[in-house]
């Protein structure tokens, strides 16, 4: 990890991936998933609590990742970031804060574990 970068917290990893980095927004229920208006997602990292947020199915293609609190590999989340070929970290242990706007970096680079990290003083 970088200097610039705060460590906030690891999980499954469930792509071997160089690097993810992103905005962090967190979603909670549908509804906010429905009140997207020309969000640019591609560069979103979603941050969610259950295993089995389905609700973000209908934007989950366009997601840059996805961070969340609980899930295993078999979760239905898992199945579904996977067929979609979005980066997704489950179980996540999160450490330290994680805000909207936070600029988020997701290290892939283990097969087992995801390292999730927060850009010092870098805020969309």
């Amino acid at each position: 990890m970088s200097a610039d970068l705060n460590e906030v917290g690891t999980g499954t990893n469930l792509f071997t991936n160089a690097e993810v980095r992103g905005v962090a927004r967190w979603f909670n229920d549908t509804s906010d998933v429905l009140s997207i208006d020309d969000d640019d997602l591609e560069t979103t990292v979603a941050f969610v609590n259950k295993g089995g947020m389905t609700f973000l199915s209908p934007i989950l293609p366009d997601l840059a990742g996805i961070v969340c609190t609980a899930g295993s590999r078999e979760s239905h989340l898992a199945i579904l970031s996977r067929e979609a070929d979005v980066p997704c970290v489950l179980a996540a242990q999160l450490t330290g804060e994680i805000s909207d706007g936070d600029t988020v970096v997701l290290d892939l680079s283990d097969a087992e574990t995801a390292r999730i990290s927060v850009a010092a003083g870098v805020s969309a």
